[in-house]
């Protein structure tokens, strides 16, 4: 599990880099949002440990994982086998 942890985090690196990349003078509120959803998914991926390490049932977090994954499928380090059940 801690593969694709590992995965998630370092795309939301690359995500985050690529929007601070584009340079706001000001403020602009997509870019901000685009930064606000990097944080909310390293806090959500955060919370994911935290209910697998309580004992909450690995294969539900690992789904939780998998789905977060989801928009990165095109990724080349992105590993098939993290393809939740039931996805085309």
């Amino acid at each position: 599990m801690e593969e694709i942890v590992e995965f998630l985090l370092a795309r939301i690196a690359e995500d985050e880099a690529n929007v601070r990349s584009w340079g706001q003078a000001a403020s602009v509120p997509v870019l901000d949002r685009a930064l606000a959803e990097c944080e909310a998914k390293r806090r959500l991926i955060s919370r994911v440990q935290w209910l697998g390490r309580r004992g909450n049932g690995d294969s539900e977090v690992l789904a939780l994982l998998q789905i977060m994954a989801l928009p990165y499928v095109g990724h080349p380090a992105y590993r098939e086998r993290w393809r939740p059940a039931g996805r085309p």
